[in-house]
């Protein structure tokens, strides 16, 4: 049995992998929580803004630049974008 948090943890991830892969144009299995955006992934400057909006379109959430301007790896996309959908759901917003 699996509580509905965790279903919707894993759906959120998924569904950000298959985002970010096709909008990175990487492979997912590259997409490790640690694998850092710049060095790892070859994101630049406009790919995170382009990413970056795409999963506020994407999630119906925003990403505001204070939190963003933090983000080094995959893992703290994943940390932001989960902790913005469970924000927006709970009605509270960072």
């Amino acid at each position: 049995m699996t509580d509905g948090m965790t279903d919707a943890t894993t759906d959120i991830e998924l569904h950000l992998r298959k985002v970010a892969a096709a909008h990175l144009d990487v492979d997912p299995g590259r997409l490790l929580p640690g694998a850092r955006l710049g060095d790892d992934l070859c994101v630049d400057s406009l790919d995170a803004v382009e990413l970056t909006m795409v999963l506020e379109d994407e999630f119906d959430i925003a990403l505001p630049d204070r939190l963003v301007a933090d983000v080094r790896t995959y893992g703290d996309i994943v940390a932001l974008v989960r902790q913005q959908v469970e924000a927006r759901h709970s009605g509270t917003r960072s």
